[in-house]
This record gives C-alpha cells, sequence and structure tokens, in this order.
C-alpha cells in the first residue's frame, strides 16, 4: 500500500515523577521470576515463556485443533477455558512495557522479545483455543498496540538486525489475521454484546496502530460503524449497559475509551451521539459508586479488564476509568465525583494521551448533581448526603433481567435493595464466584435467592437454561417515585412470575425516611390463589447478626442495622454457608467464595398479603476523644 504508515501513539511515557516506578519494576521482576498470577494460581514461566497450550488450573493440555470447532464452553476434564484466555489476552505484556518504557532495562524488552516470538510459534493462525473466540483476539489487539507504542514502535531494538525484523514480520502477519478472524467472526447472534464491542474496538485501535493494508481500512471502517451503532443499542438513553451487570458495564466502556482515544489521536473522531452516550455512562457508573469508590456486584462479574496500567491512578479499575474519563468529557459531576474520592483529573494524563481533550475550567458557580434514577436503564439510587463521606446509601434494582433476550449476564433480582452507610456494606449482592468450574454454586449466584428480592414457590423469576441462559424475559414496571426532600418513596413490579398457571405479579415499595434513617419495604403481590413467599436479606461478612426479641441487628463499625419483619408468623431463620442447596455465600473476586449470613422470612402468601420489613439505622457514636491533642 503506497501510503501505509503507523498510527500515532495513544499511550504514551509518562514523567518519571507522576508515577511509581518501584512497583512497575517490582511487578515485572517478580513475574519474570515466580510467574504470572491468573486468579488463585501463579502460571510458571520456563525459560521465560508459559506453555500457551496448557490450561493454567488443571495443568491440562488443550486440542491443538481448528479454532471455531473448539466447545470452548464445554471443555473436558474440568477445564475452565476463562483461566486460559486471561493467560492469553497479554494484559501482563504490559507490565513489561512499562517497565521497559521508565528504565530503558533491555531486560523487559528481552522479556517481551520471548514472550512475541514464543506465541506467534505455538498459536499459529487458526489452531487451537486462541483462535476460537474473536473477542479475544479484540482484547489481544489492543494490548499489543499499547506494547507496541511504549516500546517504541518500529524503532524498538528488538526489531533491530535480521532476526528482529523476522520477528516483526511475523508479528504483522499475526495482527493482520486477527483482524481477518474477527471481521470474518463477529458475534452479531448470541454474543452480540460486549463481545461485538470488544471485536470491533480490537480492529479499530489494530487498523490504525498497524495502518498496513488496505483491506484493515475497510475493516476499520466496518468496525467503527458497528462501535458508533451498538454504543446506542447496548448502552440506555440514561447510560445504562443493557446487560444489567456493572462488570461488564466497565468493560465494555474500557473497549469504547480506547476506540476513542485511538480515534482522536488519528483524526478518525466519534460521533457526538457517540461520545454523549459515553458520558452518561461514565456518570451512571459514578451514580453506583459509593464514597469509597465501591460498585455493587450487580450482575455478572469475572473481573474482567480490556488493559490495566500499573503505578496508574485509582485503587481500582472503575475509578481509573472515572478519573480519565473526567478528562474526557466535559461533566462537572464527573469532575467532581473523582475530586470527592481523591483521584485528582490531571493525574489521569498519566500513560494516555489525553492532550487533545480540552482541559475542564471551573465551574465555581454550578453544584453538579449525579442522576439517582435510571428509568430507561433500571436502578434507582435512594439516600441522604450522597457521594459525601456521610452518605446513606440504597439501590434498587427496577431493570430488566438483561440484554439480547437470553440475558447471558444478567440474575434473577428484579426488585433487589442494596444498603450501604460511609463506604460499608449492610446488605449486598451476592456476586459471581465463577461460570463453568461449579454448575450448582452457577445457578445459585445468579438465582433469585441470592439476591434482596421475594422469592415465590422456590423458583427462580426467570427460568434458568444454562450458565448463560435465561430462557424467559422478565420486564419491571416502575410505578411510582416520589421525593419531598424527606421522605422518598418508589414502587415497582415485576412479571416474572406471571408464567404461572396461576399468575403471580410482585410489587415493591420502598419508603426512606431522611429524617429517621429509616427504609420501610412493603412486598405484596397480584394472585388469585395461595403461593410459598420466601425473602432473602443477605449481610456483608463484617456484619455481626444478632437477634433482640423480635427484632433483628447487623452490626458493622460504622452503625447497627436493625431489622423487624411482619407479619410476625412468618418463619425467620438465619443461614450461612449451606452447601445443598446453596444459600449464605458471597463472593467478592471470581473464583472466591466465603460464607455470610442470609435472614430468610417464609410463609403462604396470597393477594391480601403485605410482608413488612422496616430497616432502621443508627451511625456509631465517634470517640472524639481520639482527636485530641494530649
Amino acid at each position: 500500500m503506497v501510503d501505509a504508515r503507523y498510527g500515532k501513539p495513544w499511550v504514551r511515557k509518562p514523567s518519571t515523577a507522576d508515577i511509581d516506578i518501584g512497583s512497575i519494576l517490582q511487578s515485572a521482576d517478580r513475574m519474570l521470576a515466580e510467574g504470572i498470577e491468573i486468579f488463585d494460581v501463579i502460571v510458571p514461566m520456563q525459560n521465560g515463556v508459559p506453555d500457551w497450550h496448557r490450561d493454567p488450573k488443571t495443568g491440562a493440555d488443550l486440542p491443538k485443533t481448528f479454532g471455531l470447532q473448539i466447545d470452548f464452553r464445554h471443555m473436558p476434564g474440568g477445564v475452565d477455558i476463562k483461566y486460559f484466555w486471561e493467560l492469553n489476552r497479554h494484559l501482563w505484556w504490559v507490565v513489561f512495557a512499562q517497565a521497559y518504557a521508565v528504565s530503558d532495562d533491555y531486560k523487559y524488552l528481552l522479556a517481551l522479545s520471548r514472550l512475541l516470538d514464543s506465541w506467534l510459534t505455538q498459536c499459529p493462525y487458526p489452531i487451537g483455543p486462541n483462535w476460537s473466540s474473536p473477542v479475544e483476539h479484540g482484547i489481544r489487539l489492543i494490548n499489543w498496540s499499547i506494547v507496541w507504542h511504549l516500546i517504541g514502535g518500529e524503532g524498538a531494538p528488538i526489531f533491530d538486525g535480521d532476526k528482529g525484523k523476522e520477528l516483526l514480520d511475523r508479528w504483522l502477519v499475526s495482527i493482520y489475521r486477527h483482524q481477518r478472524f474477527i471481521s470474518d467472526n463477529y458475534s452479531f447472534y448470541s454474543s452480540a454484546d460486549n463481545h461485538l464491542i470488544g471485536e470491533a474496538a480490537g480492529i479499530f485501535v489494530a487498523a490504525h496502530t498497524w495502518d498496513l493494508w488496505i483491506d484493515s481500512r475497510k475493516m476499520r471502517q466496518r468496525a467503527k460503524h458497528i462501535l458508533e451503532t451498538e454504543i446506542l443499542k447496548q448502552f440506555s438513553a440514561d447510560g445504562v449497559n443493557l446487560e444489567q451487570a456493572i462488570c461488564y458495564h466497565k468493560f465494555s466502556l474500557e473497549f469504547l475509551l480506547a476506540s476513542l482515544l485511538c480515534g482522536t489521536v488519528n483524526n478518525d473522531n466519534f460521533s457526538t451521539l457517540y461520545t454523549s452516550r459515553m458520558r452518561l455512562a461514565v456518570e451512571f457508573l459514578a451514580s453506583m459508586m459509593d464514597c469509597i469508590g465501591h460498585v455493587p456486584a450487580i450482575g455478572d462479574s469475572d473481573d474482567g479488564k480490556v488493559f490495566e496500567f500499573l503505578g496508574s491512578i485509582g485503587r481500582t479499575p472503575y475509578e481509573s476509568l472515572l478519573s480519565v474519563s473526567s478528562v474526557i468529557f466535559d461533566s462537572p459531576a464527573l469532575a467532581q465525583k473523582s475530586a470527592s474520592l481523591g483521584i485528582l483529573a490531571s493525574q489521569a494524563r498519566f500513560w494516555m494521551v489525553l492532550s487533545d481533550f480540552i482541559p475542564r475550567p471551573s465551574h465555581p458557580a454550578e453544584t453538579p448533581i449525579l442522576p439517582c434514577i435510571f428509568k430507561q436503564g433500571g436502578y434507582a439510587i435512594l439516600g441522604q448526603a450522597l457521594h459525601t463521606p456521610a452518605e446513606f446509601r440504597l439501590t434498587m434494582d427496577i431493570g430488566p433481567l438483561g440484554y439480547n433476550r437470553i440475558a447471558g449476564h444478567g440474575h434473577a433480582d428484579c426488585l433487589s435493595l442494596l444498603l450501604a452507610s460511609q463506604g460499608s456494606e449492610f446488605l449486598v449482592d451476592a456476586g459471581t464466584y465463577c461460570y463453568n468450574a461449579a454448575p450448582e454454586f452457577r445457578h445459585y449466584f445468579r438465582g433469585t435467592a441470592a439476591h434482596n428480592t421475594a422469592m415465590i414457590d422456590n423458583v427462580d423469576q426467570s427460568v434458568y437454561g444454562g450458565s448463560f441462559l435465561w430462557l424467559r424475559d422478565v420486564v419491571t414496571t416502575l410505578h411510582d417515585f416520589s421525593d419531598d426532600g424527606i421522605k422518598l418513596q418508589i414502587e415497582a413490579s415485576h412479571d416474572g412470575y406471571m408464567r404461572f398457571r396461576d399468575p403471580v405479579r410482585h410489587f415493591r415499595k420502598v419508603i426512606f425516611d431522611r429524617s429517621k434513617l429509616e427504609v420501610i419495604v412493603e412486598d405484596r403481590f397480584d394472585c388469585a390463589l395461595s403461593h410459598h413467599c420466601t425473602l432473602h436479606w443477605h449481610f456483608a461478612p463484617e456484619c455481626a447478626i444478632s437477634r433482640e426479641g423480635l427484632k433483628w441487628l447487623a452490626i458493622r463499625e460504622t452503625g447497627t442495622l436493625k431489622i423487624q419483619i411482619e407479619p410476625s408468623l412468618l418463619e425467620v431463620n438465619l443461614v450461612s454457608g449451606r452447601q445443598a442447596p446453596p444459600l449464605g455465600w458471597i463472593s467478592r473476586q471470581f473464583y472466591e467464595r466465603e460464607p455470610t449470613q442470609v435472614l430468610t422470612a417464609s410463609g403462604v402468601i396470597n393477594t391480601s398479603s403485605l410482608i413488612r420489613t422496616c430497616f432502621t439505622y443508627t451511625a456509631a457514636i465517634t470517640d472524639q476523644s481520639e482527636n485530641v491533642t494530649h
């Protein structure tokens, strides 16, 4: 191609004064000496490289057959493909590229050379599991782009001489084949969700980074069109990702962010519709984030990241995304949220090229307010002093089951309620735990019993079809939302149990009295016959649960939550860590779970039944003497 070129970098080497060089070098040295941490295992590197075809968890050799014929969802021998893919996404290569960028130490560049050479040798097109899922190619291409720019592109010393040129040529061939593979196998059907966004983002970033082939330009134009289309389809008009999973909300935003930055520096700008919807999506994330930067574990979470920079700002990927976005988008609310978390917007310029975005002017006269209700997306945030250290926060799910009919990453959690104070969780979402490793626990963590809502006749709100499949949509309807400044009231219902021979519609009203920090939850049911109902209230493991007459107490360092359930005829039990059927578990990281306590209230209900749960919060008394100077 006559005008073939290498694109402008969208990441950069930062000023050494802005980053913790020591932590970057220590991380790189630790990987060289000990191996790569993939979830709960360490993958050894023999002669500086891992075995790219071995499952990190079980040690099993994976098939070296035509990739598209490999059924990666049902691998034999207890293999969960997630471990394998996490290794082969190459996020951890970025650490070596960062280490080289800040130190100029050739050993890190040599480590990358070994890794690249071995991966290209062991993973030829189109053989093995690394050529079976196009979204994995998209993630790998984005991380390869980051590595390319941080080591100096085609001018990197590892490409010197005949041997270096051969390595570069082999890499470029694989990069082109990655783009071709994605373009030929886009996830337009059952995985037309974050997968489709990730695949298009991978092509878009790669085709700008290595603008060397006419076909790539055509693929890039198509990828940009897909990104422009999918951001409007997959994110509601108020910014919520319709997969109903906070982790995948962030995951998709990371793909969109990489594309936005890469396109901007290469004068291939996205539309105003794209950037506006993306800003709303980040504002939703900021709204869901509490005063210490924690986000609730709603929907599936596999701790997935598109890319990660060590030494960057933000204690979590969510905070890092918020910080960068507060520079990019003209949103005083994002800037204020970043400042309240101690994430200064100027620090977001560490590793990404943000110079094309205008620095935010101050808005001293404005009082920026993040939204608290997302009617299209399906969430309501109730509370007092939100986004301040003294916040009291309630989060209610008033949305659908999930996206794209199968709701692959959605949980059966309609009308579920979460409660936290001053960044301390009381009522929690149980999380995810696993995808394929333990089917009974996969079902439990996705099911209704793992959420703070009502379960009718001991079945889920939808019909469970498999690890990533619900067989029936659930629609939630918002009936009322009012706020007079003191009392806030919301009422919604869902049709999940309307499939019964005797249809049941579950209504939940939540009344929050700010003056008393009292939350009243009223559950009622529209049905003709009697049914069995169980309410579940899941508490954070840090809560000490005790009984006081007809009341229950959940005590933490920040305060005490008093719970009273009426009518008193209901059978109330406290359950923790039950194996069969599973109940009383929480997962705060993928592949990790621990017991937690669940308060259950069970009984027979009919159309005249009203279950009333009253939560009253009392903040702990701070010992002011600790602040006195003696």
